[in-house]
């Protein structure tokens, strides 16, 4: 399968190529910079185009650029692409992108436009949501959906128009709210980082919520606002609440004030579950301290939430910002608000093998024919996770006159490659109480 990536080296696009090439797809990814396209496709192992023309080539072609340049990029590359493929787009406002996908899109080519509703600060879509508008579709639509299932990814379908109504306000209304709120502290020469001693835990939660949208791309967000043009009238029908309320508050006028309340919580309908989820959402930063507390002494290994990369060490010390962690070279400091613990023990064991590798030790045993050889293998991958066992394999079966009643055992085993001494005593301590080792 190949697959073209229009702007590949952005932050959409390198997300979406690193998970493309692991499951096994070919990535070819384009851009104007040839300088930037090249160090991408070197630093994750995919090709790089500096010719668009290269979606002529593609089984799907997914158009990732600055929503200002999507039009222009789609009456360049949609024509070129050939019959039977696919073409989408990763754009966040649709209703033109639509329009101009069916009207320049090659009429033998199938279309699904796809808004991934995430930035480019996520780890994985597991979990995560996609918006699919399939505009002519017969055999990729199940394609698309077998791989978000794969992914354990969430997806819903719907019209263009649909999706931009909603859009108006899921990123409308929440994007203006919180922007307007982040400006209207910075117009008040507000010290927000003093502001944090007094602070409730939903204070607290809303602070991170308008720096997270605050620390992205202002252009998108601006585009996202003035491309869609429903959104006028929700941000509108904000500001006409907002004065209301205003006016009720200023007047001292306490039953107006409880009826607007009341009604919206009637309105909302969901009360209950929002403070559950909002519970969960503060209960996990405490629970993310005391595990941290906890494990003093013990090896973790953290993700970088915006680069991506890998820490591990011992865990030397943490307050309430910052977590210290013991490596061979020294100590190296992060915020534990940039850091994601990696908690799964396969995700930990699959960078475990990324960094250290692996490495194949051979273990021979004489074991009573009576015993089940492959009961070993079960039994060591039970232990797979305290060994650091990527695979146990039976190499080799050997029976002779001379080991009587006995059977000679030879297992493979591939351990991540780090303090082999202590993992292969181990195994030779479990086995020596099974058999007796050669």
């Amino acid at each position: 399968m190949n697959v073209v990536i229009i702007g590949g080296y952005g932050g959409m696009g390198k997300i979406f190529l690193k998970i493309f090439r692991d499951y096994g797809w070919n990535v070819i990814i384009t851009g104007p910079s040839k300088e930037k396209g090249e160090k991408t496709a070197s630093d994750f192992g995919v090709k790089f185009s500096d010719d668009n023309k290269i979606a002529m080539s593609a089984d799907i072609t997914i158009i990732t650029v600055p929503i200002e340049k999507t039009i222009a990029t789609i009456k360049e590359v949609a024509p070129l692409v050939r019959d039977g493929s696919l073409i989408a787009d990763f754009t966040s406002v649709k209703t033109d992108v639509c329009d101009a996908l069916l009207e320049y899109t090659n009429k033998n080519a199938e279309i699904i436009s796809i808004h991934p509703m995430f930035g480019p600060t996520i780890s994985g879509i597991h979990g995560q949501i996609f918006i699919l508008c399939p505009l002519r579709t017969e055999k990729w639509l199940s394609v698309i959906e077998k791989f978000l299932n794969h992914h354990k990814a969430k997806f819903i379908t719907a019209t263009p128009e649909e999706h931009d109504k909603a859009m108006s306000v899921i990123q409308g209304l929440t994007h203006f709210t919180y922007i307007s709120i982040g400006y209207t502290l910075k117009n008040m020469d507000f010290n927000i980082r003093e502001s944090r001693k007094f602070a409730s835990p939903i204070y607290n939660l809303m602070l991170d919520i308008i720096g997270r949208i605050l620390s992205q791309d202002p252009y998108l967000y601006a585009h996202i606002q003035m491309e869609n043009p429903l959104t006028q009238e929700v941000r509108k029908k904000f500001i006409e609440s907002a004065i209301t309320l205003n006016n009720y508050i200023n007047s001292k006028d306490e039953k107006n004030f409880v009826s607007i309340m009341s009604s919206s919580a009637k309105h909302f309908s969901d009360l209950s579950n929002a403070v559950g989820r909002s519970n969960k959402a503060i209960a996990s930063l405490h629970e993310e301290l005391e595990f941290l507390k906890n494990n003093i002494g013990k090896e973790i290994f953290v993700r970088h939430t915006n680069s991506q990369q890998i820490h591990f060490g011992k865990i030397h010390a943490i307050d309430t910002k910052n977590l210290k962690l013991e490596k061979p070279a020294g100590i190296e400091l992060l915020k534990i608000a940039n850091i994601e613990i990696l908690k799964d023990n396969e995700e930990i064991l699959k960078v475990k093998k990324n960094i250290f590798g692996i490495t194949k030790k051979d273990f021979a045993v004489l074991l009573n024919e009576g015993i089940d050889e492959t009961l070993i293998t079960e039994i060591l991958n039970y232990k797979k996770y305290e060994l650091e066992i990527d695979e146990v394999r039976i190499k080799d079966i050997y029976r002779s006159e001379k080991f009587k009643d006995n059977k000679s055992i030879c297992y493979e085993i591939l351990f991540v490659n780090r303090d082999m001494k202590t993992k292969e005593a181990e195994v030779r301590k479990f086995l020596s109480r099974i058999g007796k080792l050669r």
